[in-house]
This record gives structure tokens, C-alpha cells and sequence, in this order.
């Protein structure tokens, strides 16, 4: 099988795809300090990149959200509910983490499904 690699740069990959599944981990471009709105810009992110890679997130298996305070779980999953297909929920964690960049409120890593 033929892995494929969207936008690779030398520390990562924007996002790869093996065996028709997709990995990407999506962190918001809207860097206003409000958990909110960064989950809802970290969202569309994954929805930009499930297009390139044939899928949407009705397709999305498994995701993970890396949220810096537990305060902001209720923010973070408004913007989730808003956002989610409905009846096709994948499964899901959150963690409270650490990001690398102090303005990260969110992270979220997901796998897929390409569309067949």
C-alpha cells in the first residue's frame, strides 16, 4: 500500500493517509484566548483537510482533543456539538494537556475514513 503524505515539511507531515485512512492533528488558526472560538477554528481546519483527502467528518473514526484547562470543556464542546454529524459521532477523548505553543487553548488529532 502506498502511504501518502499531504504537505510534508521536514519535522511533520500536514496530514497522512494509509490504507484509506487519514491522520491529522488539527490546531486552530484563530489563536483569540477564548476555548470556544479556537475549537470551532480548529474544526474547520479538519474540515478543510478532510476535502483535500476525499472525506468529511461524517467519516471521522477516532478523535482526541488536547484542551489546556478543564475549565474550558463546556466551551470546547458547544463548539463540538455545533459541529458534529449527528448519529455519526466517532469515538472520542479529551485530555488536559500541555501544548507546545502558549497560545493554544486546543488540539485535536482525528482519524478517518476516505470516502469510497
Amino acid at each position: 500500500m502506498t502511504i501518502t503524505r499531504i504537505d510534508p515539511e521536514e519535522r511533520w507531515s500536514e496530514a497522512v493517509i494509509y490504507n484509506n485512512v487519514i491522520y491529522y492533528t488539527s490546531v486552530p488558526t484563530n489563536l483569540e484566548n477564548d476555548a470556544y472560538i479556537q475549537t470551532k477554528s480548529a474544526l474547520a481546519e479538519i474540515d478543510k483537510i478532510l476535502a483535500r483527502a476525499n472525506s468529511d467528518k461524517a467519516h471521522i473514526l477516532d478523535v482526541t482533543l488536547f484542551l489546556v484547562n478543564k475549565n474550558d470543556f463546556a466551551a470546547m464542546n458547544k463548539a463540538w456539538d455545533e459541529w458534529v454529524v449527528k448519529g455519526s459521532a466517532p469515538v472520542r477523548c479529551t485530555v488536559q494537556a500541555g501544548l507546545m505553543k502558549k497560545e493554544y487553548l486546543i488540539e485535536i488529532k482525528i482519524v478517518a475514513a476516505v470516502k469510497n
